[in-house]
């Protein structure tokens, strides 16, 4: 029994040891990172079978529950969608002397490694030739001349080598913001391109593998000026009235300078009274309206006529007296009426133009340009009753109560020395200067011309003349 005892003493020495031992380890190692109890991928048990082994998760890689959500997951973890390409700044018009540079800015976003190319239409073959294209690389000013460079690259012989120039700039300007990555762009257009033609073109950005493709609205650019003309007046132009009822200035001589219109106002005047709608009533001649200064001398107060011969009194002789009863009828004052002709003045885009009075007696502040002088034309050309007061040379009118008659004979001289003639308006004043605006066909279409403070005598017809003869010239040039 006591041999017993002692056996037992021994193993549950023996097993306190090892339980001890078994501890330590238990401690020891899972502070070195290893895993006491998993097998791994190249260890075997004693039959030779392969366990597989259990990832282990070490404090440090636990995941808060909390935190789950900004993890970045497969729905999101993908780059927001880039923006659409934009092309901005740029002007749909343009009308230069074939001398004169030609410089179209625009601004291009994302423009960081964005090819922009300048393209002109082709009719012949309907399609969109490329004349240059700029490789963009930072989003900084670009000038560009003809072969499409930067002022820092004019000394670059060939586009790979101005490829390896743009490549080799700090790397940083790619990596800059959306808000930052527009191109401001100055593109020369080159000048052989443009000889005698009004040509088509447009801007277009090919898209790439991460950016959308974009193309500009198309750019009318319009050689004229052809010729230089001797004129005696202040400011003139020609205007070609396109089939939309768009146009386009062909000749321009201070086209953009504010000048006195005189009588050519009235066609403003006609245009209201037309747009009234008070075309086929009658107005009564008020005591206001017959002292008008330089009037016919034939309405009289307390006359009444209808509007449609007041309106030959103004389109014909050019009748003050008949615009200002025209302007009382149809704005109840003439004040309120040249309130109505500014309006529709700002309407129109006539940002240069500004009326005081509804004939066109010289006034501080009255005033237009020839290039809007000829729009205003073109717009009433639009109107059949106006087109029938142009193409009338003379023309007897009678008050309705009074039953006194007038013959009116139109003021426009030019009848006998241009064919094709379809009308206009004079106004002769002092600081005006002698004026004319008038209509033209000429091999399928319709122009306008408009002479603004010529001399006096038959230097308007002079004029008027000589921009007819620019049309025949030049018209066959398609321009």
């Amino acid at each position: 029994m006591k041999k017993h005892y002692q056996k037992a003493s021994v193993l549950s020495k023996t097993a306190a040891m090892l339980l001890a031992v078994m501890l330590s380890m238990s401690l020891i190692l899972p502070a070195a990172g290893m895993d006491a109890y998993a097998v791994t991928d190249s260890e075997t048990d004693t039959s030779g079978k392969t366990e597989q082994s259990e990832p282990y998760i070490s404090d440090a890689d636990q995941i808060d529950a909390d935190s789950l959500d900004s993890l970045p997951s497969e729905s999101n973890s993908s780059e927001a969608p880039h923006p659409a390409t934009s092309i901005s700044g740029y002007k749909t018009y343009y009308n230069k002397c074939r001398d004169e540079a030609l410089e179209i800015e625009v601004d291009i976003t994302p423009a960081v490694r964005r090819d922009v190319q300048l393209q002109r239409y082709n009719s012949s073959g309907k399609t969109w030739d490329t004349i240059l294209t700029v490789t963009l690389d930072a989003t900084e000013h670009y000038a560009y001349d003809a072969a499409g460079m930067t002022d820092e690259e004019q000394n670059t012989s060939s586009p790979e080598e101005a490829a390896e120039t743009q490549a080799e700039q700090d790397a940083d300007t790619a990596a800059k913001s959306a808000d930052n990555n527009t191109a401001h762009m100055t593109i020369s257009v080159p000048g052989e391109e443009r000889m005698k033609t009004s040509s088509l073109w447009r801007i277009y950005v090919p898209a790439t593998d991460t950016e959308t493709e974009a193309v500009s609205e198309n750019i009318t650019i319009l050689t004229r000026n052809l010729d230089d003309i001797n004129l005696s007046a202040r400011a003139a132009c020609v205007y070609r009235i396109n089939p939309d009822g768009s146009g386009n200035m062909l000749f321009s001589k201070n086209s953009y300078t504010r000048v006195a219109q005189a009588s050519t106002t009235k066609l403003m005047t006609a245009v209201l009274l037309l747009e009234s709608g008070l075309i086929d009533s009658s107005t009564k001649i008020s005591p206001h309206a017959a002292s008008t200064p330089w009037g016919s001398g034939r309405l009289a107060a307390g006359d009444v006529y209808s509007n449609k011969d007041l309106l030959y009194a103004m389109l014909l002789p050019s009748s003050n007296d008949a615009a200002t009863a025209i302007a009382e009828r149809v704005g109840g004052s003439e004040a309120a009426f040249v309130k109505m002709m500014n309006a529709k003045a700002k309407e129109m885009g006539l940002t240069r133009t500004q009326f005081r009075n509804p004939h066109g007696l010289d006034a501080d502040g009255h005033y237009t340009t020839a290039l809007e002088l000829a729009k205003l034309t073109a717009y009433a050309y639009r109107f059949s009753d106006i087109r029938d007061c142009w193409a009338t040379q003379r023309k007897t009118i009678t008050s309705l109560e009074r039953k006194r008659s007038w013959t009116l004979w139109s003021t426009n001289a030019i009848f006998s020395y241009v064919k094709n003639f379809l009308g206009g308006k004079t106004g002769t004043e002092s600081n005006a200067g002698c004026c004319f605006t008038g209509v033209y066909t000429f091999g399928g279409c319709t122009y306008v011309t408009v002479v603004l403070g010529s001399g006096y005598g038959f230097s308007r017809w002079s004029d008027t003349k000589k921009l007819h003869k620019y049309i025949q010239d030049y018209a066959a040039t398609g321009y």
